[in-house]
C-alpha cells in the first residue's frame, strides 16, 4: 500500500506540468454570430472519474525511484548532457530509502539512507525533492542517475530524519 500511494505521489509531482490539457470552448457572445474559439488549460482530474491518466515518456515510477543510488556533486549537472555512466565528479552517498508524502499528496521530502557499511552505522536524512536532478542514462531509456548538488560533509553532517510519534 506505502508503494501504490508513493508512486502516485511521484507521478503526480512529475507529472503535473504534463496534466494540462487545451480544451475550446464556445467565444462570448457578441453582436456577430459567434464563430471563433477561445482555449483555456484545464487539469482533467475528474475526467473519466479521475482514471485515464497515460504516462509520457519521461514519467517515472516511485516503485523505480526508491531504492536508486543518490549521488552528490558540489556543482550543479548539466542536465541536458548525456551521460553513460556516472560523472567522475559525482560521488555515490547513498540509496533513496522512501518519500514523506503530505496528506494532499504533495512529496515534502525524499529519504535517503547514507554513510554505514551493510547497514551498520547508516543513518537516514531527508532532502528536497526540487532539489534532485534526474538525468537519463544514454545508454538506457528505462535508466537515470539522481544527482543532489551538495558538499558530500554536508550531507553527511545532516541531521537523522525521524518520523513523529504517532497516537
Amino acid at each position: 500500500m506505502t508503494k501504490l500511494l508513493t508512486s502516485t505521489a511521484l507521478i503526480a509531482m512529475l507529472a503535473g506540468p504534463a496534466l494540462a490539457q487545451t480544451t475550446a470552448e464556445p467565444a462570448p457572445a457578441t453582436e456577430a454570430p459567434a464563430t471563433t474559439m477561445t482555449t483555456t488549460t484545464t487539469a482533467p482530474a475528474s475526467a473519466a472519474g479521475g482514471f485515464g491518466y497515460t504516462a509520457a515518456p519521461t514519467d517515472m515510477s516511485a516503485d523505480d525511484f526508491i531504492e536508486k543510488n543518490l549521488y552528490v556533486s558540489e556543482t550543479d549537472p548539466d542536465t541536458t548532457a548525456t551521460y553513460n555512466d556516472a560523472d567522475e565528479g559525482w560521488d555515490s552517498i547513498g540509496e533513496i530509502d522512501d518519500l514523506v508524502i503530505s496528506e494532499t499528496g504533495e512529496i515534502k521530502a525524499v529519504l535517503v539512507d547514507i554513510g554505514g557499511f551493510l547497514g551498520m552505522g547508516e543513518k537516514t536524512v531527508s532532502v528536497s525533492m526540487d532539489q534532485l536532478r534526474v538525468i537519463r542514462d544514454g545508454d538506457s531509456e528505462d535508466d537515470y542517475f539522481i544527482v543532489f548538488t551538495a558538499d558530500r560533509a554536508a550531507l553527511e553532517s545532516a541531521p537523522a530524519f525521524e518520523w513523529p510519534q504517532r497516537d
